[in-house]
C-alpha cells in the first residue's frame, strides 16, 4: 500500500506469480522476491507496516507459513532457502497489526513458531547425518540452523505470547535429544533467550513438559564432556532457578545424583556459575538459597572488614614502629650527644685543674725564689705582705658573693615595691575618678547663688520687661516656629548645663590652688631658715612634676655657673634678620 492508499504493485504482481505457479518447487524461490519489496523501505516506518500490511492481505504471509513444510532438499537453494524464508517470515510478522487479529496472533503466528522449529529440526537431522569431513556442507547447515533459531528469537520477542508455544513444542525436545555440541549450544541459548524475554513463562508450562525441558538439560550437564556444554546447561539451570524460585525443590528431589557429578566440571573455566548451582543444590528451597546467600554475603563484608582493619591496624603498627624507631635513634643521639658533651666537660675540668695546679706550682716555685733571694731580714715582711693579699682576695670574693645574694633579694623587694606602688596608683585614680563623679552636681539641681530672694527678683524683671515689651500678634505658623526655637534652645541649655558647671567647679578649684601657692611662696622662709617639714611642703608627689623640676634645677644651675657673657639675653639681637634667615 503506497501513501495515496492504494495496494503496493510488486506485492500484487508477486502475489499473483504464486497463485499462477502450477509447481509447488517454485514457490519458495518466487517468495524470496519478498527480500527485494522489505529491503526497499525502512524497517519500523510507516511505509514498511503498510508493505506488511499489503503482503498479509495477498496471503503471501499465509503461504511462506505453509511453504515451511516442504522438504528443501528439492528446492533450488536448497536448505539455504528455508533459512532465508524463515527469516522472511519472522521480519514480516513483527510490527504487524491486522485487522483479523485472532486469525493472525491465534492461528498464524503459533503454526509459524511450529514451522520454524519443525525446519530447524530437519536442518538439525541433516547437519548430523553429514559427514564430518564434508566441512563446507556442515558449516553451511549450521548457518542455516542458527538462522532460523535467531528468527524464532525474533519472532517471540516481538511477540512475547509466543514464548509459551516455543517451550510447549515437542519439537524443542526433539531439538534437546542430540549428542551434537554445536546444535546444543544453539538451543539452550534458544531457551535462555525465551526467559530473558518472558520469565513467568515457566510458570505456566505443565509439569510433563517441565519435566522433559529438565531431563534434557541434566543429562547434558552429567553425561556430556564437552566444556561448552556444560557452561551453557549450567547457566541454563541458573536462568531456570532465577525465573522460577520454585524448581529448585523439583530438581533436588527429582535429580539426588546431580551434585557430585558436578564435581568433574571443577576447574573448567565457569567455576562461578558451577559454584552458585551447587550452593542451590545444597541449600535445596529457595528461601534457604536466599538465605545462604545473605550468610555469604555477610560472611564476605565480615571477612572484608576484618582484612581492611587487620590492614589498618598493621599500617598503624607500622607507623608506630616507625616512630618508635626514630624516637629511639633520637634519643640515642641525644645521649651520645650529652655523653661527648659530659666528656668534654670532664676533659676541661680536668685541663683546669692541670692548669691551676701548673700555676699553683709555678706560684710556689717563683715564691721559693723570691725567698732565696730576699735577705733574711725581709722574709717576715714579705709574708705578712702576701698574707695580708690573701685576705684582701677573700674578702673581696666573698664580699662579691654577699652582695650578689642580696641583690637577688633586693630585686624581689623592688618588684614587690613596684607593684605596691602601681596598684595604689590605681586605685589612688579609681577613688578620685569616683568622688570626681560623685561631687558632680545633676542637671536638675540649682544653680549656685539662685535662693528664693534671686527668684523673686528675676522673676519681677521678667514681668517688667513683659509690661515695657509687649508681645505682637503673631501667626500660627510664627508661633509655631518661636516654640521651636525656645525648646532648642532650651535643650542645648540642657545639655550644656553640664559641662558649663564643671568649668565653673574647675576654675574655682585653680582660683584656690593659686591662692594657696601664692600664700606658701609669700609666707616660705629663708633658704638658711628651712627646714625637712617646709621641703616636704614645697615637693611633689608626682613622679613626672617632680621630674620636670629636677631638670628646671639642673637647667637653672648650669646657667649659674656659665661665665656672664653667655648669660647676655638676646634682646640686641637682629629678630627680624634671624626670622628671615628661618624663613629661608
Amino acid at each position: 500500500m503506497t501513501d495515496d492508499g492504494t495496494k503496493d504493485r510488486r506485492v500484487i504482481i508477486l502475489a499473483a506469480e504464486v497463485a499462477e505457479t502450477k509447481k509447488d518447487k517454485s514457490v519458495p524461490s518466487l517468495l524470496l522476491g519478498l527480500e527485494d519489496i522489505l529491503s526497499s523501505v525502512v524497517p519500523g516506518s510507516r511505509e514498511a507496516s503498510r508493505l506488511k500490511q499489503d503482503i498479509w492481505t495477498y496471503d503471501l504471509i499465509q503461504v511462506l507459513i505453509l511453504v515451511l513444510k516442504q522438504d528443501f532438499d528439492r528446492v533450488s537453494g536448497t536448505w539455504d532457502t528455508g533459512a532465508k524464508l524463515a527469516s522472511l517470515l519472522s521480519n514480516c510478522c513483527i510490527g504487524l497489526d491486522p485487522p483479523e487479529s485472532h486469525e493472525f496472533f491465534g492461528l498464524c503466528l503459533p503454526e509459524a513458531i511450529e514451522n520454524m522449529l519443525m525446519l530447524s529440526r530437519k536442518i538439525q537431522a541433516k547437519y548430523i547425518k553429514t559427514d564430518k569431513e564434508m566441512d563446507k556442507a556442515r558449516k553451511a547447515a549450521i548457518e542455516n540452523f542458527r538462522t532460523i533459531l535467531d528468527s524464532i528469537t525474533h519472532l517471540f520477542s516481538g511477540h512475547v505470547f509466543l514464548t509459551s508455544n516455543v517451550m510447549r513444542s515437542p519439537w524443542l525436545q526433539q531439538l534437546l535429544i542430540t549428542d551434537d555440541v554445536d546444535t546444543t549450544l544453539s538451543v539452550l541459548s534458544l531457551m535462555q533467550n525465551v526467559l530473558r524475554v518472558n520469565s513467568t513463562v515457566l510458570s505456566t508450562l505443565d509439569n510433563k513438559i517441565l519435566h522433559g525441558i529438565l531431563d534434557e538439560v541434566t543429562y547434558k550437564l552429567s553425561a556430556s564432556i564437552d566444556v561448552e556444554i556444560g557452561s551453557s546447561a549450567t547457566r541454563c539451570l541458573l536462568t531456570f532457578c532465577d525465573v522460577y524460585p520454585s524448581l529448585i525443590e523439583v530438581i533436588c528431589a527429582r535429580y539426588k545424583g546431580l551434585r557430585p557429578l558436578l564435581g568433574k566440571w571443577t576447574g573448567k573455566g565457569f567455576g562461578r556459575d558451577l559454584k552458585r548451582l551447587l550452593a542451590l543444590l545444597e541449600a535445596g528451597s529457595a528461601q534457604r538459597a536466599e538465605m545462604e546467600k545473605f550468610w555469604r554475603a555477610a560472611t564476605t563484608i565480615q571477612a572484608i572488614w576484618r582484612s581492611f582493619n587487620t590492614r589498618k591496624k598493621l599500617r598503624d603498627a607500622n607507623k608506630a614502629l616507625v616512630k618508635f624507631h626514630r624516637s629511639f635513634r633520637e634519643k640515642r643521639k641525644v645521649q651520645e650527644q650529652r655523653r661527648d658533651a659530659d666528656k668534654q666537660q670532664r676533659e676541661l675540668e680536668h685541663q683546669l685543674l692541670l692548669a691551676r695546679k701548673r700555676a699553683l706550682r709555678e706560684s710556689r716555685q717563683k715564691q721559693l725564689e723570691i725567698l732565696a733571694i730576699l735577705p733574711p731580714s725581709e722574709v717576715d715582711k714579705h709574708l705578712q705582705n702576701a698574707l695580708d693579699k690573701s685576705a684582701l682576695k677573700i674578702q673581696t670574693q666573698w664580699r662579691g658573693y654577699k652582695e650578689r645574694k642580696a641583690l637577688k633579694n633586693r630585686q624581689k623587694s623592688m618588684k614587690k615595691i613596684r607593684a605596691a606602688v602601681a596598684i595604689q596608683r590605681h586605685w589612688r585614680n579609681f577613688s578620685e575618678r569616683k568622688s570626681r563623679r560623685g561631687e558632680e552636681l545633676p542637671a536638675f539641681q540649682r544653680p549656685p547663688g539662685l535662693n528664693d530672694q534671686r527668684r523673686v527678683e528675676i522673676q519681677q524683671q521678667i514681668l517688667e520687661w513683659r509690661e515695657n515689651h509687649p508681645p505682637k500678634s503673631l501667626t500660627r505658623e510664627q508661633q509655631e516656629d518661636l516654640y521651636n526655637r525656645s525648646q532648642t534652645m532650651l535643650q542645648r541649655h540642657l545639655l550644656m548645663n553640664k559641662a558649663i558647671r564643671k568649668k565653673h567647679q574647675e576654675r574655682l578649684a585653680l582660683l584656690a590652688r593659686l591662692e594657696t601657692d601664692a600664700d606658701l611662696l609669700l609666707n616660705a622662709p629663708k633658704l638658711t631658715e628651712a627646714t625637712e617639714k617646709d621641703v616636704e611642703t614645697f615637693s611633689s608627689r608626682s613622679v613626672p612634676v617632680a621630674a620636670k623640676a629636677r631638670d628646671n634645677h639642673l637647667k637653672e644651675m648650669r646657667i649659674l655657673r656659665q661665665p656672664w657673657w653667655k648669660k647676655l639675653d638676646n634682646q640686641y639681637q637682629d629678630t627680624d634678620y634671624e626670622e628671615d634667615v628661618i624663613l629661608f
